[in-house]
C-alpha cells in the first residue's frame, strides 16, 4: 500500500513538468504555423509561471503585438518587471510596447529610470544593451556603454564600435577604434581589418582622412597612427600621400626603406606609375650605400618605363634613355639575380620599342645561359625570346620556346603563360579549334590575368566561329591582331578598315572598332580614338566592350583632350550604366579627383 502511494506521489511530480513541456511544444507549433490566437492561450497559461516565461517571452510579446492585444501584453510586462526588476528582456520591450501604442513620455521615463538603475553594473550593461540594440534603441546602448567607461573597469571600446558600427555612425566608430590602437601597436592589423569589413561604402571610407590626421596631430609620438594613415592611403590608391607617411615611418622604425620599397611595389602592381617614380627616386637617394641600393634603382627604372610606355603617344627619346639607364645598371653590377630581370626588360625595350631584333635576342640567349639564376626567371626569359621571334615572323622558333617553357615548369603559372603564349599562336595561324582547346584549359588559370585573357580570346573564336562556318572572316581579322603584336600599325588600321567594307555589319565589327580605337590611342590620334569608342558605345552598347569603351573614353577626355566637364560627365555614366563594372572604383575615383572632392 505504501508502494503504491509513492509511486502516485511520484507521478503526479513528474506528470506538471511533462505537461508544461507540451504546452511549450504545442505553443511553439501554433506561433510558427500562425494560429496565433492559439498559441497566446498557451503561452499566457505557461507565463503565470515567471521563470518559464523567459523561455516563451519573445514568440509571445511578438504575438501580442501581432494581434495587437496591448492591454494584455502591458499586464503580462508588468508583471514580469515586478519580479525581475534588473532584467533588460523585459523593461526594454515594455518601453518598445509604450512607444508602440503612443505613449512615448512614459516610455522614455521608464527606459531612463532602468537605465539609470543598471548603468553602476558593468554585467548588466553589457546584457541590456543587447536588447537596446536589437530594439534600434541605440542611444540606450550608448548611454549605457559610456556610463559603463565612468564606472572605470572597461573602456567598452569594443561594444561602442560596433554599435556605431549597426547605426551607421562611422566616424565615431572609427574614434574608438582609434583609442584602442593608442594602447599600442597590437590591434593595428585587427583594426585594418574590422574597417575593411565593416565599411563598404566608398563614401564614408573617405571620411576617415580627417579623424585620422587629427589623431596625428594629437598624438605625435605615437607611430601607430601614422601606420593607420598610410594604411588609409594605400586603400585609397593615394600612393603621393602615402609616401609622405611612409618616410616618417621609415625614419622613425630605422626600417632602412623596405616598407617603402613594398609601397612602390603596391603603387606599380595599381599602375601608379608615378608616384611608384616618386618612391623609388627617394631610395635611390636616400640608401646609396645599402643593400636595398640595386632593387630600388631597378625598380626606378621600370617605374619611369611603365610611364612612358603608357603615355602615349610613346616617346622614343625617353625609351632610349631607359634602354641606356638599364644597361648602366647591368654593367655596374653584372648579370645577376638582381638585374635579370633589368635586362630582360632592356631586350624588350630594343625590340619593340626600338626595332633592335637581333640584339634583343642576344641579351635573352645571355640570360638563360647565366649561371646561378632562378629555373623560373629563364623560363620567363625563354617566353620573351619567343615573343620576339613572332615580332621577327619566325612563329616556328616562337613555338618551340613556349613547348620548352610549358614542359619545364609544369603546373605553374609561367608554364600557364606559355601556353596562352602558344594558343594565341594559334590563332594567329587561323588554328582555331587548336587554340580553343588551349584556352578554355586556360580559363581556369590561377593568374586572373591568364585567365582573363584565355576567356577572352576563346569567346572571340567560339563566338564568331558559331556565326561563320567557314572561318575566313576570323582567320583574316587574327591575321591582322598579329600585325598589331608585330607593331605594324598603320598596315593593320588599312586591314581593319578592309575588313569592314567586305564584312560589314559581321560580329566582329565591334572588335574592329576596339582595335582600331587602341591603335589610334596609341598613336596619340585621340579624337579619331575617341570616334571609334563612341561608334561602339552607339551601335553596341548592350555588348561586352561597352564597358571598357566608355571607361576608356573618359579617360580620353580627362587625360588627352583635357576636357575635365566631359570626362566628369563619362565617369559619371560609367557609374550608372555600368553598375557591375571592373572599372567602378577607379571612376569613382577619378570622378572625386576632377571634382576636387579629395581636397582638404
Amino acid at each position: 500500500m505504501k508502494s503504491t502511494l509513492f509511486l502516485f506521489l511520484l507521478w503526479l511530480g513528474l506528470a506538471g513538468p511533462l505537461l508544461a513541456q507540451e504546452d511549450y511544444d504545442l505553443a511553439n507549433e501554433y506561433y510558427t504555423s500562425g494560429e496565433l490566437d492559439k498559441a497566446v492561450a498557451l503561452y499566457a497559461k505557461i507565463a503565470k509561471n515567471k521563470d518559464a516565461a523567459f523561455d516563451i517571452h519573445k514568440n509571445y510579446f511578438d504575438a501580442l503585438q501581432k494581434l495587437q492585444q496591448y492591454d494584455e501584453a502591458e499586464k503580462y510586462l508588468k508583471r514580469q518587471i515586478k519580479a525581475f526588476p534588473l532584467e533588460g528582456m523585459f523593461n526594454v520591450d515594455y518601453g518598445v510596447l509604450l512607444n508602440l501604442i503612443g505613449r512615448r513620455d512614459e516610455a522614455t521615463k521608464h527606459l531612463d529610470a532602468f537605465a539609470n538603475l543598471i548603468k553602476k553594473d558593468d554585467n548588466q550593461i553589457r546584457y541590456s544593451a543587447r536588447y537596446f540594440i536589437n530594439a534600434n534603441l541605440f542611444n540606450y546602448a550608448e548611454q549605457l556603454y559610456l556610463a559603463g567607461r565612468k564606472n572605470g573597469n572597461d573602456k567598452f571600446i569594443y561594444e561602442l564600435a560596433s554599435l556605431y558600427s549597426i547605426w551607421g555612425k562611422i566616424d565615431k566608430m572609427l574614434e574608438e577604434y582609434l583609442e584602442l590602437l593608442g594602447e599600442g601597436e597590437n590591434s593595428l592589423e585587427y583594426i585594418q581589418n574590422i574597417l575593411q569589413s565593416r565599411v563598404r561604402d566608398e563614401e564614408e571610407f573617405a571620411k576617415m582622412e580627417p579623424i585620422l590626421v587629427r589623431y596625428i596631430q594629437k598624438y605625435p609620438d605615437q607611430i601607430a597612427y601614422n601606420e593607420m594613415l598610410l594604411w588609409y592611403y594605400v586603400q585609397m590608391k593615394d600612393f603621393n600621400k602615402a609616401l609622405v607617411q611612409g618616410k616618417a615611418i621609415d625614419r622613425r622604425k630605422k626600417l632602412q626603406g623596405y616598407n617603402l620599397y613594398d609601397l612602390g611595389m603596391l603603387a606599380i602592381e595599381n599602375k601608379e606609375y608615378t608616384a611608384a617614380a616618386k618612391i623609388f627616386e627617394y631610395l635611390v637617394d636616400r640608401y646609396k650605400d645599402q643593400d636595398i641600393y640595386a632593387s630600388a634603382r631597378k625598380m626606378l627604372i621600370k617605374a619611369k618605363e611603365e610611364q612612358v610606355k603608357n603615355t602615349f603617344p610613346v616617346d622614343y627619346g625617353k625609351i632610349r634613355s631607359l634602354a641606356t639607364d638599364y644597361a648602366q645598371l647591368i654593367a655596374e653590377l653584372g648579370l645577376q639575380e638582381t638585374t635579370a630581370e633589368a635586362a630582360k626588360s632592356l631586350a624588350l625595350l630594343q625590340a619593340f620599342y626600338l626595332n633592335n631584333k637581333d640584339t634583343a635576342i642576344k641579351i635573352l640567349e645571355t640570360v638563360t645561359r647565366t649561371p646561378g639564376l632562378k629555373k623560373d626567371l629563364v623560363a620567363q626569359a625563354k617566353i620573351d625570346l619567343g615573343d620576339i621571334y613572332l615580332l621577327k615572323g619566325e612563329p616556328w622558333e616562337s613555338a618551340l620556346l613556349y613547348a620548352q617553357v610549358e614542359k619545364s615548369e609544369k603546373n605553374t603559372n609561367t608554364a600557364q603563360l606559355a601556353k596562352l603564349k602558344n594558343a594565341k599562336l594559334s590563332y594567329y595561324k587561323g588554328d582555331f579549334e587548336y587554340a580553343k582547346e588551349f584556352l578554355d584549359v586556360l580559363k581556369l588559370a590561377t593568374s586572373r590575368e591568364i585567365a582573363n585573357d584565355a576567356m577572352h580570346l576563346s569567346l572571340l573564336i567560339g563566338d564568331n566561329l558559331a556565326l561563320d562556318t567557314t572561318e575566313a572572316t576570323l582567320k583574316e581579322f587574327a591575321a591582322v591582331d598579329l600585325l598589331v603584336f608585330q607593331s605594324k600599325l598603320d598596315e593593320a588600321l588599312a586591314k581593319y578598315d578592309g575588313l569592314l567594307k567586305k564584312y560589314p555589319r559581321h560580329s566582329l565589327t565591334d572588335e574592329i572598332y576596339w582595335a582600331k580605337a587602341n591603335i589610334f590611342y596609341k598613336q596619340g590620334q585621340f579624337a579619331k580614338a575617341v570616334d571609334e569608342l563612341r561608334l561602339i558605345g552607339a551601335e553596341y552598347a548592350e555588348d561586352i566592350l561597352a564597358d571598357d569603351a566608355h571607361y576608356l573614353l573618359a579617360r580620353i577626355y580627362e587625360e588627352n583632350l583635357r576636357d575635365r566637364e566631359m570626362a566628369q560627365k563619362l565617369y559619371l555614366e560609367q557609374l550608372t550604366k555600368f553598375p557591375g563594372s571592373i572599372f567602378t572604383v577607379e571612376a569613382r575615383k577619378r570622378l572625386r579627383n576632377l571634382r576636387g572632392d579629395n581636397l582638404n
